[in-house]
């Protein structure tokens, strides 16, 4: 328990430090290079955009770990990962319950000592603590509740891992507003918060502070609130008791959660990318990239895009064709098994398992881990810029994409610190592998970090070693001078 209380103690003295992007999940935590100010304390609000982050990424594991197990025979080692995903979820629900609890009573009598749009921020960070519990429970959770042989494994008791007994049920009760739960989830205040959100919000409607964006996109992209809108929507029947029609309501809203998962880690997108499943778009992408080159990304619809700090919100590295890998003499660096249990290897996983044309070429760091994807999974963007070392030679190459390669499957480093290599961030994919650039860094809270802005401004300098052979802007191609224009977006991004 002595891990619980080191959790609760962190809520009052974290401060965040930046991320990146991406699908996943792509992170907001340096104050972003634009001129609003968030107005209120800015390690409260660091701290609350952490924990939108882990619970955003522990919603994509768990629901990614049920796809893995619901027609296999349970393992010891399935098993440590159910335990390992509880762990987390029962250190995350003690957060939840404190941005619950915090602020849902100044929906009823206003703080003096603060303004009236602080007041609506407040109320915001505990309704949407309280959405994401409930997505979380309907994007994940009632999985694993309607499948009989994992809802009793999810319900035992492992003290080693400070599992309590009947976990998923409590989860279960929390959704439904078992009595045990009546302080955080009372229908009224639930229903209070929402209204209060309603009325108050269109008196901002214009409003440029990014932490404020920050929460409304957070709420009014969530499937609960859109849902919960309308009269005798899902939310009043949950707040009833009832959940029967799950199944008809996972069919109607959320038919498309299962295609597109792996790529938000949030799930919390306003809509697809503008290059997103255009088959020219990702063919011409698709023969313009050369082994090695670093791939540059803008998703400004996404939730985890309105903090990062600059333009640019995440990168990557293609790593090549299978041809190309075996040519340089790498294809056998991706035959590690990264699945003990089904001895399952990078090399099977380089293949697409639903279309074998449609390669993982492409290693990034999401918030569920470093891990191959394809071009395809990639372009769920509106912004893309392809960056080529002219100078770098064959073999510096190579060794490289070795490199890149070595970091698949490390997990997601939620501090964001380059100096330790032992998890990892998209832009410090690059950082550690690019040894012989000098990268720009930035020092914040006492650590050493690098975003992908920080990546992307080396290809404009004057004596650049980069080239970009290609370039889309807000789902448009760029047809020339295309450093100008990473020039022009970078520097309106400073100032």
């Amino acid at each position: 328990m002595k891990k619980i209380a080191q959790i609760i103690l962190l809520l009052l003295i974290t401060s965040i430090f930046i991320g990146c992007g991406g699908d996943s999940a792509e992170s907001p935590t340096l104050a972003p290079k634009e001129k609003a100010v968030n107005t209120l304390d800015q390690n409260m609000t660091e701290a609350y955009q952490m924990y939108v982050e882990k619970s955003l990424s522990q919603r994509v594991v768990s629901y990614k770990l049920f796809e893995e197990l619901v027609d296999k025979d349970l393992t010891p080692l399935d098993k440590i990962s159910i335990k390992k995903m509880l762990q987390n979820h029962v250190y995350n629900e003690f957060e939840t319950e404190y941005y619950i609890d915090k602020y849902q009573k100044l929906v009823y009598k206003k703080d003096e000592f603060y303004t009236q749009k602080e007041n609506l921020e407040l109320v915001m960070i505990s309704l949407s603590a309280m959405l994401i519990r409930y997505d979380n429970y309907i994007l994940s959770y009632t999985k694993y509740h309607d499948n009989e042989r994992l809802n009793t494994e999810l319900n035992y008791r492992d003290d080693s891992y400070d599992i309590p007994a009947y976990t998923l049920q409590d989860i279960v009760d929390q959704y439904y507003g078992d009595d045990e739960y009546e302080d955080s989830l009372d229908r009224d205040n639930i229903l209070a918060m929402i209204s209060y959100y309603d009325r108050n919000v269109k008196l901002y409607k214009d409003d440029t502070n990014t932490f404020f964006i920050y929460l409304r996109t957070l709420i009014e992209d969530s499937p609960s609130y859109r849902l919960g809108l309308e009269e005798n929507s899902i939310l009043s029947w949950i707040l009833d008791g009832f959940y029967e029609f799950l199944d008809d309501v996972w069919s109607s809203f959320f038919g498309t959660v299962s295609e597109n998962i792996g790529n938000t880690a949030g799930l919390v997108e306003s809509r697809e990318g503008k290059l997103y499943k255009n088959d020219s778009v990702t063919a011409y992408v698709e023969t313009s990239l050369t082994p090695g080159d670093i791939l540059l990304e803008r998703t400004p619809f996404r939730l985890t895009d309105k903090l990062i700090p600059g333009y640019w919100g995440h990168v990557a590295v293609y790593i090549g064709t299978k041809n190309e890998l075996i040519s340089m003499g790498i294809w056998d660096d991706l035959n590690v098994t990264y699945n003990s249990d089904t001895n399952k290897t990078y090399q099977d996983d380089y293949l697409n398992i639903e279309d074998s044309t449609n390669p993982r070429t492409i290693v990034e760091a999401l918030r569920d881990g470093v891990q191959l994807n394809s071009v395809k999974h990639f372009l769920n963007v509106d912004d893309l810029a392809i960056m080529h070392d002219e100078n770098e030679t064959y073999s510096d190459r190579v060794v490289r994409i070795k490199e890149v390669i070595k970091q698949l499957g490390k997990e997601y480093d939620f501090e964001y610190d380059i100096e330790d290599n032992s998890k990892i961030i998209c832009s410090e994919l690059i950082y550690i592998s690019s040894i012989y650039i000098n990268w720009d860094t930035e020092h914040f809270a006492g650590i050493n970090t690098i975003s992908p802005d920080n990546v992307a401004i080396k290809s404009t300098e004057v004596d650049t070693v980069f080239n970009i052979p290609l370039m889309y802007v807000d789902g448009e191609l760029v047809t020339s001078d295309e450093k100008a224009v990473m020039t022009k977006i970078l520097e309106e991004y400073e100032e």
